[in-house]
């Protein structure tokens, strides 16, 4: 399950029903109980609640139902090889890119300015933007 904590407060009811010791959950619409094959998991993900707009603590009782695993920021260095490699950016551009993903948090940090749901720049921002960098160096040497 991605974005756990985007879930709504229905779907976080039954998934504690079925990680509960019973291991079913009742649907009352249909008068149906479903019970959890015995080798049943969820994985989920989901991000932190500060800076991501929308997302709702979970409480630390259905949290204490699975395992954290935290996963860290992903250091600069190996950023910007994910851009040059996975995008085919030049070592030039992959740096820039990253060190202005990082000017932006910074300010971010010390202002107001970018705050909202959108509020943030993330790996997943940054290999789109080397994407369509990459996409209009294509579309020009074609022409």
């Amino acid at each position: 399950m991605d974005e756990l904590n985007l879930a709504p407060s229905e779907v976080l009811e039954a998934l504690n029903r079925l990680l509960d010791d019973n291991r079913e959950v009742n649907i009352v619409e249909t008068q149906t109980v479903v019970k959890a094959h015995p080798r049943f998991r969820i994985f989920a993900t989901q991000n932190p609640t500060e800076g991501y707009g929308g997302r709702k603590e979970l409480s630390e009782a259905f949290k204490n139902r699975f395992v954290l695993i935290k996963v860290p920021d992903v250091p600069t260095d190996e950023l910007q090889e994910i851009l040059e490699k996975k995008c085919s950016l030049p070592a030039s551009r992959a740096s820039l890119m990253v060190k202005t993903m990082e000017s932006l948090q910074i300010y971010r940090s010390q202002t107001n300015l970018f705050s909202g749901k959108n509020s943030i720049i993330t790996v997943r921002d940054l290999l789109k933007w080397a994407g369509r960098i990459n996409f209009q160096i294509e579309t020009t040497l074609l022409e």
